[in-house]
């Protein structure tokens, strides 16, 4: 889920610390785990707030994080040795180099986008160690995902309670600084139909994928729940026809 303030859904969207940790327990209970997002990146005197969000979310039980800014990944390695960090799909890694050098920076785990293939997988995670994860199901991109300079894709005016500082970051024309999108791309002639792999799932797990991605923050809940019931009686069908256990799971 989305940290509220510093996700890229938006000062309305996501939610606020008191819930994430009310959720985290909720998972607790369930024997999963949450994963907080916290992708866009802080100004220059929004670090310090930034760290702070970070750390109570360390306090409150959250040991694994989705970041999205190399310098962002290597401060929170270093001030925080204990968050397990994921480099979001908006860092767009496309090769071995590219996840070497997030490994490097402190990352554990990576999103790929959806225009690296099954056939690249093997190379990307024998070379960075890194655990591999990437959408089974999302919008359709027609750039990288994390990537739009669009200029529908700009921050809001006005304070966020928890960025305090964020008027003060500058002029409002960072997709990243943002924190919301308003899909100008939508008027656009481009090809709606949704990316998947759900048919192709055996392949992606073959190729060493450790964990697959729903796209969900734009539908209701009852329609996700739908949507991942479905991709979830697939995934545990592919992990069979893979030779693997499906009560290990293999979702996010």
């Amino acid at each position: 889920m989305g940290a509220k303030g510093w996700s890229r859904g938006g000062p309305r969207l996501g939610l606020s610390p008191g819930e994430i940790s009310r959720a985290a327990r909720e998972c607790a209970r369930a024997g999963a785990v949450l994963h907080v997002a916290l992708n866009t990146v802080p100004a220059a005197a929004e670090v310090p707030a930034y760290l702070s969000a970070l750390r109570r979310l360390r306090d409150d039980g959250i040991r694994n994080v989705i970041l999205s800014d190399p310098g962002a990944i290597a401060l929170v390695h270093r001030e925080i040795p204990d968050l397990s960090i994921c480099a979001s799909v908006g860092v767009s890694a496309l090769n071995p180099p590219e996840a070497i050098f997030y490994r490097e920076l402190g990352a554990e785990t990576i999103v790929l986008p959806t225009a690296v293939s099954s056939g690249e997988v093997p190379a990307i995670k024998a070379a960075s160690g890194l655990k591999i994860e990437v959408f089974i199901r999302c919008r359709a991109e027609f750039i990288l995902q994390g990537k739009c300079g669009l200029s529908g894709y700009v921050r809001e005016a006005g304070e966020i309670a928890e960025r305090p500082g964020l008027a003060a970051a500058g002029p409002p024309s960072s997709a990243k600084r943002s924190g919301r999108c308003f899909l100008v791309c939508a008027a656009l002639p481009v090809d709606r139909t949704p990316y998947s792999i759900e048919e192709e799932l055996a392949d992606w797990i073959a190729a060493g994928v450790d964990a697959f991605k729903i796209e969900g923050r734009d539908l209701p809940p009852a329609k996700l729940a739908t949507l991942v019931t479905r991709l979830r009686a697939k995934l545990d069908a592919a992990i069979v026809t893979a030779g693997g256990d499906p009560s290990r799971g293999n979702s996010d």
